[in-house]
């Protein structure tokens, strides 16, 4: 164990530390840092593009590469959020580290519109080099804390071989290399698996409360982006007595989700006893984010229906789209429910884990269904189900006060 040393007024000059190596006092206790939120907000822009590209290709090989490239990208923010969460840097080589990830997200985010064809060797170069700076990070961090320098030799291997099927990618046809993308995440997921991996990981734990700030702070910032959507499409529009019912029933629909996971399972500590909970909590944010976004888009679309034609029927892509994004998050929230420690909650896991499979189910039934009613009226009942285990929360949590 390396010697402890106090957190400094600044860190500007300082090299990597093991946080178990930092004194923290009680007035500056490590919380998220001025940079990791701005690398958060640079991730969610990108995400909000990736959006862009499922708004305008509703069909279902649109839905297929929307969700391959929002996986790649999440994968890419849990990188470096475990990287930083495990080391307390700021120093001015880690800054324009950082700063060379985010010019390498920029042309990510630039590329999406047409990732798959024209600018997929663009899209693939950008990733791999938002990668390759996460893996100068761990190398660096092994060599200025030796003790842990097996994780961070393990972690730069792990991720290098995924960037060199990246880079390799680009000799692949353009409408086949999506699979080399996936076969490079899948080839990390493997081996970080590998049992020396694990006995790196477990020896250098991360810091759990800061990985659970980090993760609720990157789903408020996606949160808040699907709100902007709403208001996108609702700018400059003069509102009628239908159209503002609908706003009002997205709106309400949006906190809903604020809802259940903000004060459902957000916060909570996972159970790090387990070898499963920790999976399944950190991939149902993966759901929650993902179900998030299409919110948003699927509000857009709503929302224009509704102001060409309130009385027509909904479309089947628009309708599909909403309850689908439902669905990606209560199953998000069911995981993630799932991983929480029993311990840290008042709620019963296992109702709530009951009342999130089966409020998706009815949600997926409804919107394979109800294909007569109008934008605003299948909004209605969409809503009207979140509302369920919203009220299940409050009556198990009234329930546990008064006894």
């Amino acid at each position: 164990m390396s010697e402890q040393t106090s957190a400094p007024t600044s860190d500007l000059f300082q090299r990597p530390r093991f946080y178990r190596d930092v004194v923290f006092h009680k007035h500056t206790d490590r919380g998220i840092g001025w940079l990791e939120l701005f690398y958060d907000l640079v991730y969610v822009a990108t995400l909000i593009q990736i959006g862009n590209f499922a708004s305008s290709n509703l069909n279902w090989t649109g839905f297929g590469r929307f969700l391959v490239m929002l996986f790649v990208v999440w994968w890419a923010w849990l990188g470096e959020t475990s990287y930083q969460n495990r080391y307390f840097v700021d120093d001015l080589l880690h800054r324009l580290l950082v700063l060379l990830q985010i010019v390498g997200l920029a042309i990510v985010g630039l590329s999406v519109s047409d990732a798959f064809g024209e600018l997929s060797t663009q899209f693939a170069l950008g990733y791999a080099f938002v990668r390759l700076m996460l893996v100068l990070m761990w190398v660096r961090s092994s060599r200025s804390h030796p003790e842990s320098h097996g994780l961070g030799t393990r972690y730069g291997i792990g991720i290098g071989g995924g960037v060199a099927i990246w880079v390799g990618s680009i000799a692949l046809p353009d409408d086949v290399r999506w699979v080399a993308w996936l076969i490079a995440i899948v080839f990390e997921i493997v081996f970080f698996a590998l049992p020396a991996t694990i006995r790196a990981t477990r020896q250098w734990a991360p810091d759990d409360h800061h990985l659970v700030e980090r993760m609720g702070i990157f789903t408020i910032i996606v949160l808040g982006e699907t709100f902007v959507k709403i208001l996108d499409d609702a700018q400059g529009t003069q509102l009628t007595g239908k159209t503002m019912t609908l706003i009002l029933l997205l709106t309400l629909g949006l906190f809903a989700l604020w809802w259940l996971h903000f004060s459902d399972s957000a916060g909570e500590l996972y159970d790090f006893e387990s070898n499963v909970k920790p999976n399944a909590w950190i991939y149902g944010h993966l759901l929650v984010a993902a179900g998030l976004v299409m919110f948003g888009v699927a509000a857009k679309k709503l929302f224009g229906e509704a102001i060409d034609d309130p009385t027509k029927a909904v479309k089947e892509s628009y309708r599909l789209l909403l309850s689908t994004s439902v669905v990606y998050f209560l199953l998000g929230q069911a995981a993630i429910t799932f991983g929480v420690d029993d311990s840290n909650t008042i709620l019963s896991q296992r109702r709530r884990i009951v009342f999130y499979l089966g409020t998706a189910a009815v949600v997926a039934v409804v919107g394979l269904t109800v294909s007569s009613f109008t934008a605003s009226q299948f909004t209605t009942v969409i809503v009207a189900l979140l509302l369920v285990p919203v009220g299940d929360a409050i009556i198990q949590t009234k329930r546990r006060i008064a006894a």
